[in-house]
């Protein structure tokens, strides 16, 4: 998952036995900022300054490590940066403040990261500005440098201070901060340590250190099995909703061969979107405001598509009560679909070469031929070049129709796009509907969908009709999508194999993914052929 899909709405709920707000599982307490200002006034004046500044910033710690391992329980984010940009987008939904102009160097095999950037309209700077006479001399926005503290630090995996480098309630026009491991401050470090190692750093905040190491190594872990692909933002042309490298390669290559006349052939599973990517090529074409004619060759009975397809004459058979254009010729100079083109038999296909070859057609029944002017896109779930191997399809038709080949990948190999097309069905049936809750969001990413976009559709549907007006839970989904999805860690390393038999079987499991296509599965791992060849054969160790 990436940080701009997340959707606070999503986030935060009501617990239906209680009525308690949540945020993920953990209850939520509302108060206001009025509030606040006493609370942060009875502590300046019981404490003094420099403690008050203290414990404010081991609130926001404290809520900073919590609302990461929240976020991290709700989501799998596509990568450690993902998970660092998420804050962003959840910040403004605290109450807390809206960050903006971030700059983000992070690396995080190496355990570096500076983050710069300004926070506006912050809690604390407003309380200061509203309640208090005169300017600060120091920031005053601890709680948000404890939060931000908090949640870097369960990211990184070592500790991180956000110090604030000014502030709006000393006169500055923004607030503006930095974040780097502790150990990179090296021009002031006790003043800068000073509110994180105080006595009150206690045995629950290390408690809650190791509980996150451990999370983050099971991230890490699944992070190194699932290898995603970094994915951009998500693109809409003529109806084609996706984010994935793989389908955006497919709509670059439709949109190359749209001005062309070239034949089309469109291949992938049931549900893909093939209909969608011919559609997508027509209203690309200069054939845009000319027919589509789409026909699916497998839903007319094999006495019929004959008839469909180039027409016949009045008397030519016994049904035959009027002359009748085929679709080839009443598609015009627009374009025709052909789906399933797979099931069309062997004396169909012998006509339809034919009639690509010569451009002309010749009605059942007829003496003379009638010129076609329409392209011809074809789409199969089969793989048309196996049932020319079994001689079930004919060699110099699958040539004629492959001119220019696309082949659509299963919705399993391009995850990016299963989130963004499931609220994209969800906004069509209702815009103001409050969307999925995170459970639902990571069953959809691991489920398989056997059925493709289609299925994912029907399966929106379904669970918004179930909804009603609330957030998609886990109930709300089909049966089908009832079952846990299997743990794939602990079918890689459940038995505890040795690093050669893990990488063996890591490599198996994308190879697997990929359908057999090694060139892929060694795209997916970062290694060349040579390397994944090598992972593949390197035998299981005893």
């Amino acid at each position: 998952m990436l940080a701009q899909d997340l959707r606070p709405e999503e986030i935060f709920r009501r617990d239906r036995a209680s009525g308690f707000p949540l945020f993920g599982s953990q209850r939520l307490l509302i108060t206001g900022v009025p509030t606040l200002q006493r609370f942060g006034n009875d502590l300046r004046t019981i404490m003094g300054q420099r403690t008050s500044a203290t414990v404010m910033t081991r609130l926001g710690y404290d809520t900073g490590l919590a609302a990461a391992m929240a976020l991290a329980d709700m989501y799998e984010f596509d990568s450690p940066e993902e998970w660092l940009k998420s804050f962003k987008v959840l910040l403004p939904a605290t109450g807390m403040a809206v960050e903006r102009d971030s700059q983000i160097h992070f690396d995080p095999e190496n355990k570096t990261l500076r983050y710069t950037g300004i926070w506006e309209k912050s809690f604390e700077a407003q309380v200061w500005s509203m309640f208090t006479e005169g300017i600060s001399d120091k920031p005053v926005c601890h709680v948000l440098s404890g939060i931000v503290s908090g949640f870097f630090t369960a990211i990184l995996g070592k500790d991180v201070l956000v110090h604030e480098l000014s502030c709006k309630a000393q006169g500055h026009d923004y607030c503006t901060f930095e974040a780097r491991p502790m150990e990179e401050w090296g021009e002031d470090p006790l003043k800068i340590h000073e509110p994180l190692d105080e006595d009150w750093l206690n045995d629950e905040i290390h408690r809650l250190q190791k509980e996150l190491k451990q999370s983050r190594q099971v991230l890490e872990k699944r992070d190194q099995e699932l290898q995603r692909l970094k994915t951009g933002p998500e693109k809409n042309r003529h109806g084609i909703v996706f984010r994935s490298p793989e389908m955006g390669k497919i709509v670059e290559l439709a949109e190359i061969a749209a001005p062309s006349n070239s034949t089309v052939l469109v291949q992938g599973e049931s549900g893909t979107g093939k209909e969608l990517v011919a559609r997508f090529i027509h209203k690309a074409s200069q054939r845009g405001d000319e027919p589509f004619v789409a026909i699916n060759c497998a839903a007319i009975p094999h006495t019929l598509i004959e008839s469909e397809l180039f027409g016949h004459l009045k008397g030519s058979f016994t049904d035959a009560r009027a002359d009748k254009k085929g679709l080839l010729v009443e598609a015009g100079q627009g374009t025709i679909f052909m789906d399933e083109v797979g099931e069309l038999g062997m004396e169909v296909q012998a006509k339809l070469l034919r009639a690509l070859q010569q451009r002309e057609v010749r009605p059942l029944g007829g003496l003379k031929t009638v010129p076609i002017q329409a392209r011809i896109i074809a789409a199969a779930n089969q793989d048309l070049r196996e049932m020319v191997d079994q001689g079930a399809f004919r060699q110099d038709l699958f040539y004629r129709l492959s001119v220019f080949p696309l082949l659509i990948p299963p919705l399993r190999q391009r995850r990016e796009d299963i989130l963004i097309l499931a609220r994209h069905f969800l906004s069509r049936l209702d815009p103001s509907h409050p969307g999925f809750t995170p459970e639902v969001v990571r069953r959809m990413q691991a489920y398989h969908w056997p059925g493709n976009i289609r299925e994912l559709e029907n399966c929106v549907e379904y669970a918004y009709i179930l909804s009603r007006q609330e957030p998609i839970h886990m109930r709300h989904l089909p049966i089908s999508m009832a079952e846990k999805p299997r743990d794939i860690f602990d079918e890689l390393a459940g038995d505890f194999p040795t690093p050669k038999e893990l990488v063996r079987r890591y490599a198996q499991h994308v190879l697997q993914h990929t359908e057999g296509n090694k060139t892929q599965a060694a795209r997916l791992m970062g290694v060349s052929p040579v390397t994944l060849w090598r992972y593949l054969n390197q035998g299981a160790e005893t």
